[in-house]
């Protein structure tokens, strides 16, 4: 047994889980792979390509040997959004003692349009039981965007056995599932051959260096391989034993083009750091770069694209803007009423807004040296919330690196201490709970006025008075 939570997805049960699905050339995610039953059933149905995620390390070799399957992280609670953003479905038989937790964050980080069917502990989505907070969203989640159903105990005569009865939930990501490309179309202007640099159409700066270094990346990759051809013919025949030359990514071999899109992906997050004000390069925007990255056969990391790419990115920018808003309102106000703002006369509550106060599950964790709680700028609650700064910057006008931060930093916070970030005044609690409150209700104004916009909503008059009090 590699785990206690270890239990390997009978091909029975993995046939009703992928039964209903169309998965010829799509990509499926593999949140808790295991020793990878449900990632050779994906690829046996024609799925293009198989992301998975694997906490146990002697599991993972087991599916790094897997022809199709890539590797994307350890802790599946760690992988972010902008990973599989290109995903399409994830299949998953997440550890019955977290299970909700697993479910929950596949939710939180799929894109728009993405299909998630899952495995879990049927007491966990039963509403006689569990009546954890984590456990009340996800049954909220299944009557708003899916199903569940009783497999009943179909794990009794498995791999590794268990009674217990198991249950199955369906869920369907709202949002159109874009096709990749429309938001760079116009993207290639250089030609595809990575050597083919010349001088370029920029100045000497650091574009320049950028572009080099991935040039020079790419030509040692196919020189270690050629080392190994070589190599080979040098021995074969005479030496009797293994011997091979090769690059390793996360301990197994790439294959060029993979090797490739993970390294450009790495140098556009560079390039996003040091070219972009830190206000325009939201969470959404590399999300967006490695679905591009990922979708096209070959993507040249010149010069001119990077130069063509910043500009488009700096042209949407006011989309992306609303894209962020959009998406950290509706995650924070759709399945917590105490952060909606509504106004009375109001005969559903599809038309609210953002309340002066605001509450954000799992936003704090134990210090584990001592006393006090950490917020962890780089979890989803970190990512909206900063996405929500950014996007008030961009609103206010103000500059993002002039927000004022604990003084303490984020990581040795005492529970229910009062901390300034940005436009936010916050506590944290021993339990994980995050209360955050405007300090300016006419930032407060503003925002709403924005969302307002974006959803289409009369705007009240309340907000009105305080927004025109702002101009």
């Amino acid at each position: 047994m590699f785990n206690p939570d270890f239990y390997p997805t009978p091909s029975e049960v993995a046939a009703t889980m992928l039964d209903p699905l169309d998965l010829r050339g799509r990509t499926v995610v593999e949140p808790s792979a295991g020793s990878g039953n449900l990632v050779k059933e994906a690829m046996d149905r024609g799925a293009t390509d198989v992301l998975a995620a694997e906490v146990e390390p002697r599991l993972r070799a087991i599916l790094a040997a897997i022809p199709g399957c890539q590797l994307i992280g350890g802790d599946w609670l760690q992988v972010q959004a902008e990973q599989i953003s290109h995903a399409d479905v994830i299949a998953m038989n997440p550890p019955f003692s977290a299970d909700e937790h697993h479910i929950l964050h596949a939710w939180k980080i799929a894109p728009p349009g993405c299909e998630i069917v899952s495995l879990c502990n049927w007491s966990t989505i039963n509403e006689s039981r569990h009546n954890f907070r984590a456990c009340r969203e996800l049954r909220v989640l299944i009557n708003d965007y899916g199903s569940r159903l009783n497999l009943g105990p179909v794990f009794e005569n498995a791999e590794r056995t268990t009674r217990c009865e198991i249950g199955m939930v369906r869920l369907i990501k709202p949002g159109r599932r874009s096709s990749g490309g429309d938001e760079f179309e116009g993207f290639f202007l250089g030609p595809d051959e990575i050597e083919a640099q010349g001088e370029g159409i920029i100045p000497y700066r650091r574009s320049r260096d950028l572009v080099n270094r991935y040039v020079e990346a790419c030509k040692i990759y196919d020189q270690q391989l050629e080392a190994g051809v070589r190599l080979q013919a040098q021995i074969g025949g005479i030496y009797k034993g293994e011997l091979g030359i090769q690059i390793t990514l996360d301990g197994c071999a790439p294959s060029r083009s993979r090797f490739r899109k993970e390294l450009q992906k790495d140098f556009w997050k560079s390039v996003i750091a040091e070219m972009l004000p830190r206000e325009k390069a939201t969470s959404q925007l590399q999300g967006d770069i490695n679905k591009f990255v990922e979708q096209q056969e070959q993507v040249p990391f010149t010069e001119r694209n990077l130069f063509r790419m910043l500009c488009i990115i700096a042209g949407t920018t006011d989309q992306r803007i609303d894209r962020a808003i959009e998406a950290v309102f509706d995650n924070l106000t759709k399945h917590i009423k105490d952060n909606r703002w509504q106004v009375e006369g109001w005969a559903t509550n599809e038309q609210y807004l953002f309340g002066q106060k605001f509450i954000i599950p799992d936003a704090a964790t134990p210090h584990i040296m001592g006393a006090g709680v950490c917020f962890s700028r780089h979890s989803d609650a970190g990512r909206s919330v900063d996405d929500l700064i950014k996007a008030l910057c961009y609103i206010t006008g103000r500059k993002y690196e002039e927000m004022e931060k604990p003084e303490c930093g984020f990581d040795r916070l005492a529970p229910g201490g009062l901390y300034d970030w940005g436009f936010f005044e916050f506590k944290l609690f021993k339990k994980g709970t995050g209360h955050f409150k405007f300090k300016d209700l006419e930032d407060w104004a503003r925002l709403n006025a924005r969302i307002a916009k974006i959803k289409g909503l009369v705007l009240p008059e309340q907000i009105k008075s305080q927004k025109k009090r702002k101009n």
